[in-house]
């Protein structure tokens, strides 16, 4: 079969005495096998498989019957994956087809590690992202012929091995926990009327010090149901604004730019700038009350976090100020440098393929970057604010998320196999401020959940383990049936095992869109219930 000769072929073997055989390896280029597939499946030498759909008894009978006959012809069966009906399913991803063989945009890549043209590959998820491990090898041949072509010598010069297997990091029954937990609050906000517009619920929980995640669930919601489908992937996929979780970021950032140095007080007050609505937090008075950078975390002051951005901008606050627009973009762009050191608006890493790192507009005005350091304008995923949480819990090293725990060589057993690789904890980098400031963010974070003072925005989240963390709201809207404009809130919480020596055992990020009201604390309680159960079953196994 001439035709069966692939491009590229040469590099899926070892071919001795090529000139003196007489040889010909016919190269063709790349672009005529996707306009004549037939023509190019596989390497010179190496099987093809034609798949011809089911064949029955009778033609199965006579081929078999027939192989003399038939030379070069035998029949062999075909492989699809199966993958179970769980929650993470989606996550394992799909491969490619016999008919489809590689990616044109990466065939180039695969042909160079030995593929051929109609081998299989993973396309998406886990399948694409350990396509290496879990591909196995091809054998390879040292094929000798004389002069007119007769086959000389076939020797196996390696044996090929079957694919191997990975274990995951995720518990099941945990992560069943965490879904039931899902459902048992957000149910209870659908019941209640305040998810008429939601898009769904989210949460992931991460180990801080390994980065290996422990959850990873999501309920998408068809707004005006009552009814939820289970979504993991929003996890990495959705991105939504969401709200003063970003305040610890914001100090930091202040903290690296010289605008503010230590637990510096700063006057919450009502931001009044020349043309513009006010700017309050939540327990702004009718005076001004001094906090500290802690206190601003506790109370989550809108006014300190305006202020801290303004003097990035170079700015100093004065009651009836007009904004300058000098600054803006470089205050931006440092808010920005220091939200991606705690993993929000950048890659976290994480061993799946990613297809957002965030929504970041390239509108540089200067009220978009006072609102920016309340948390009010770009967006991020559950993912990207997890690891966001995990960076304080741990005492600043942004960790990278990965679901596969360890590989496994396939023994031709219906185990698992025997240990290759264990996945190696993966610091991406190390938040750029001293320990002392980093501890004062994780005093804030305590004192959200802990505290007595009756501005303490976390409280809901105290429970049977001491939690450490920090909420957030975004003020968004949705439009109703008619098209008109409805008030809604974004729902976030960052929370983790409190730990005085970083040494946390789970960090949360929890986030609900689109609510009508924030009455019921359900990102909260979510928090606080997939904290008390990690800690109270699965904590020590």
């Amino acid at each position: 079969f001439e035709w069966v000769k692939a491009f590229g072929g040469v590099d899926n073997m070892e071919a001795a005495n090529r000139e003196k055989s007489g040889l010909l390896y016919d190269f063709i280029d790349q672009s005529d096998f996707y306009s004549n597939p037939v023509k190019n499946p596989a390497s010179t030498f190496s099987t093809v498989n034609l798949t011809t759909g089911d064949l029955t008894d009778e033609q199965i009978a006579y081929i078999t019957a027939n192989r003399s006959k038939l030379s070069g012809i035998s029949i062999a069966t075909d492989w699809d994956r199966q993958t179970s009906t769980g929650s993470l399913s989606t996550l394992i991803g799909t491969v490619s087809s016999k008919q489809s063989g590689l990616p044109a945009e990466e065939a180039e890549e695969y042909l160079a590690k030995g593929y051929s043209m109609n081998d299989r590959v993973g396309t998406s998820y886990l399948e694409k992202a350990y396509e290496d491990d879990l591909q196995g090898t091809h054998t390879v041949r040292e094929i000798t012929t004389d002069k007119n072509g007769n086959v000389v010598s076939d020797n196996v010069t390696s044996e090929g091995k079957a694919g191997k297997n990975l274990k995951l990091t995720v518990n099941s029954d945990f992560q069943t926990g965490v879904e039931n937990i899902l459902n048992q609050y957000y149910g209870a906000s659908i019941a209640a009327g305040f998810a008429t517009y939601s898009e769904g619920a989210y949460a992931v929980a991460l180990n801080p010090q390994t980065g290996a995640i422990l959850a990873m669930a999501g309920l998408s919601h068809d707004t005006g149901s009552s009814t939820t489908t289970l979504d993991a992937l929003g996890t990495i996929n959705d991105n939504f604004v969401p709200g003063s979780v970003v305040k610890a970021a914001t100090i930091s950032s202040g903290w690296e730019n010289n605008a503010i140095s230590g637990n510096q007080v700063i006057a919450d007050q009502s931001i009044n700038l020349a043309g513009s609505p006010s700017i309050k937090s939540w327990f702004t008075g009718s005076g001004a009350t001094n906090i500290t950078a802690v206190q601003a975390l506790e109370y989550s002051s809108n006014t300190y976090m305006v202020q801290v951005a303004l003097k990035m901008m170079g700015q100093e606050y004065y009651s009836g100020m007009a904004l300058a627009t000098s600054g803006t973009k470089e205050a931006m762009e440092q808010l920005r440098a220091t939200y991606a050191e705690y993993g929000m608006g950048t890659s976290t890493g994480i061993d799946l393929p990613e297809t957002t790192t965030g929504y970041l507009s390239d509108d540089y005005s200067p009220g978009n970057v006072l609102t920016e350091a309340f948390g009010q304008y770009d967006s991020y995923t559950p993912m990207q604010l997890a690891q966001y949480a995990a960076t304080v819990a741990n005492g600043g090293n942004r960790v990278a998320p990965h679901i596969v725990d360890s590989i496994y060589d396939n023994d031709g057993t219906t185990g698992i196999g025997t240990l290759s690789k264990t996945i190696e904890t993966n610091v991406l980098n190390k938040v750029n401020i001293s320990s002392s400031d980093m501890a004062l963010l994780q005093q804030g974070f305590y004192q959200v959940v802990n505290s007595t003072s009756g501005y303490a925005t976390g409280t809901h989240m105290r429970g049977n383990v001491t939690i450490a963390g920090k909420t957030g709201t975004a003020e968004t809207y949705a439009l109703d049936d008619n098209g008109n404009a409805v008030t809604t809130v974004n729902l976030s919480v960052l929370a983790y095992d409190y730990s005085k020596n970083d040494d946390s055992k789970i960090a949360v990020a929890v986030i609900i869109p689109h609510l009508t009201s924030d009455d019921n604390h359900p990102n909260q309680l979510i928090a606080r219930d997939i904290i008390n159960l990690y800690m109270s079953t699965y904590a020590n196994k």
